[in-house]
């Protein structure tokens, strides 16, 4: 995961068209320090993503850096597929359909404010549904 994880600042630097040399100058940090972010050595502080964020104009950045690094993103974050923006809308609406599939379901159960036991296996089903639904609006934020 390491190995994955200094890759994720290396790909904003460089989609933000910055060598190593610039972006140590504009973050401000040494180039030595960059480069073992970039390499996985070290973890950089949610601080410094910030700054990454807004130098390198990365908006994906922040969701990657949590789910890679982060005990609860990796727990919780749902998972992404980047590409680009068409496949991201039609996963998007894809889902979104699957969604009203099971809408009338959510609706019978969400009526009296709770989740019965017989219902629990359809619960877990919508809120799949959801989550589903949640990393494929995300894909749509943070395309190209």
């Amino acid at each position: 995961m390491r190995r994955y994880c200094g890759t994720i600042y290396k790909k904003a630097r460089e989609q933000a068209g910055l060598t190593q040399e610039q972006a140590s100058a504009l973050l401000p940090i040494p180039v030595r320090t960059l480069s073992s972010y970039e390499n996985g050595s070290l973890v950089p502080s949610g601080e410094l993503v910030c700054r990454m964020i807004k130098v390198y104009e990365s908006k994906w950045l922040w969701y990657l850096h949590l789910k890679s690094n982060d005990p609860v993103g990796k727990e919780f974050l749902p998972d992404i597929e980047f590409t680009d923006l068409a496949k991201s809308v039609l996963r998007l609406q894809k889902e979104v359909s699957d969604l009203d599939i099971v809408n009338r379901d959510m609706i019978d159960i969400a009526c009296d404010g709770k989740v019965c036991p017989h219902e629990e296996p359809k619960w877990r089903n919508i809120t799949k549904e959801i989550y589903e639904m949640a990393g494929a609006a995300l894909a749509v934020i943070f395309s190209r």
